[in-house]
């Protein structure tokens, strides 16, 4: 499964409220992401974490999405 491809499969279980199968989808194929989506990956493992009301995950991968790029306006409360 390509890493977009990863992200994408996460997005669909978040939508199902799936969060922590989105979450763990994410993590344990982060190393089969390429570098350049990322970003992208740990962004929809925060998303899932936040909606699914977990703040100490948020902050965990906003933290993780913040060694990607700082700036990311959604992640700055949870740092």
């Amino acid at each position: 499964m390509s890493g977009e491809h990863i992200i994408e499969r996460s997005a669909e279980l978040r939508g199902l409220r799936k969060f922590d199968d989105a979450i763990a989808l994410i993590e344990s194929n982060i190393d089969k992401v390429d570098e350049d989506v990322k970003l992208n990956a740990w962004l929809e493992a925060f998303y899932a974490a936040k909606e699914k009301g977990d703040l100490a995950q948020a902050k965990k991968f906003a933290s993780l999405v913040a060694s990607e790029d700082p700036k990311v306006p959604s992640i700055q409360k949870y740092l």
